[in-house]
């Protein structure tokens, strides 16, 4: 029996190589994965917290909204804090302002106090009832009606027709600073809830059945 064949032969330096470099990007694959599907997700999820789901996914169904969008709209103007209250004296999660809190009162035949606005139920119905209101006014356009709500209708009403809108239906210029980054950080925090809470937020359709 010839013993030279079955003597194993030495791993070579570029073979030696060649497993390392399979090595490392392995474990940077493995990383890379680590960071994406939990690391970053998690990250995300602690900087765009959600609360109050149950009341944000009742009242986006009763007023056919996108739950993402009404999270979108509170993490802007309170970040989800309950008593938050602004320097112009808008109240609650979705910053109502007195005034428009009494009229949306009013036009659900309910009595109204300012400091109901700091009601996290009340805050969500009705914000929920103002986007609706203010998607129909402005044909279901969610970036005019972003403009609305932070800057009120008539002026929106009158940015459009004195500016027009661009191929992408947002108003081509907003002289309000404000309302300008308002309306892009309430659409980017929209996507992002939508794709960070995709499952907490899907509605079932058979509720409003």
């Amino acid at each position: 029996m010839n013993t030279e064949t079955n003597e194993k032969r030495p791993i070579t330096k570029k073979q030696k190589t060649t497993l390392i470099v399979l090595a490392m990007i392995a474990a940077c694959l493995i990383v890379t994965s680590v960071l994406v599907f939990w690391v970053l997700p998690n990250m995300l999820r602690s900087r765009f917290k959600l609360e109050h789901v149950d009341l944000i996914k009742q009242y986006s169904l009763q007023y056919n909204l996108d739950p993402a969008l009404v999270c979108g709209v509170i993490y802007t103007e309170s970040g989800f804090k309950e008593h938050a209250t602004s320097r112009v004296g808008a109240k609650g999660l979705m910053q109502i302002m007195p005034q428009t809190g009494a009229e949306i009162a009013e036009a659900l035949g309910e009595p109204f106090s300012e400091d109901s606005l700091y009601d996290p139920e009340i805050s969500i119905r009705y914000g929920c009832y103002y986007l609706r209101a203010q998607l129909d006014r402005f044909d279901q356009n969610e970036a005019v009606t972003l403009a609305a709500y932070n800057a009120g209708p008539h002026r929106a009403s009158l940015w459009i027709s004195e500016y027009g809108l661009d191929s992408n239906g947002h108003i081509r210029y907003i002289p309000f600073g404000e309302t300008d980054r308002y309306v892009d950080k309430v659409l980017q925090a929209k996507e992002n809830y939508a794709n960070l809470y995709a499952k907490e937020l899907a509605l079932d359709t058979e509720d409003g059945e």
